[in-house]
């Protein structure tokens, strides 16, 4: 293989493609992980209606769905389907393309925990049981990143940033014609 492994710990179908079935992309998905070229499979960018058509189609665990996903994006019905189906959730974007470090609610919280409105923000998601890839080049921002195991969020903080979701709080611009209708 041109990675130099003889398999990948997991293996996603990235977007669903409105023109090909998933009829027949998840059986081939299947079979990779069969060959052993994929430790895991999974999907992503899957709405609650595709990952009930996936998980019916799939005769191997479907392990994640990897969404958008942050405190100013509501996406209760996604998660809720894949906790019923077993399934992680993975975050991506999920400090909002950098968009949360304006709020105030977050940016208050923040600083009773001395932390960055960023770090609650990453917090938020992980004491869900939710993984989180945020994205950054910069070395400051890795151990940023990572700085937000020695904090928990109390119950009313976590209800705060909860009402911050709204179905409206996408960052990321899928208004392609083969988007699919977002729950």
């Amino acid at each position: 293989m041109r990675l130099r492994l003889s398999e990948v710990d997991l293996l996603l179908l990235h977007w669903p493609n409105p023109n090909i079935p998933l009829a027949e992309t998840l059986p081939a998905l299947c079979k990779m992980k069969r060959m052993g070229l994929a430790r895991h499979i999974g999907v992503s960018n899957f709405t609650v209606a595709l990952i009930e058509e996936a998980t019916k189609l799939s005769d191997e665990p479907l392990v994640c769905d990897q969404v958008e996903l942050h405190p100013l994006l509501d996406q209760s019905k996604v998660i809720a389907a894949c906790r019923q189906h077993g399934m992680a959730v993975v975050a991506y974007s999920p400090i909002a393309r950098g968009g949360v470090k304006n709020d105030k609610v977050l940016t208050r919280i923040g600083k009773v925990h001395g932390k960055s409105a960023a770090q609650v923000s990453l917090r938020f998601l992980v004491q869900q049981g939710i993984v989180v890839i945020p994205r950054t080049s910069r070395i400051e921002r890795l151990t940023e990143n990572m700085a937000i195991f020695d904090f928990a969020l109390s119950d009313a903080e976590m209800a705060q940033i909860a009402g911050l979701a709204s179905r409206d709080g996408r960052v990321v611009d899928y208004s392609y014609s083969g988007s699919p209708q977002w729950d």
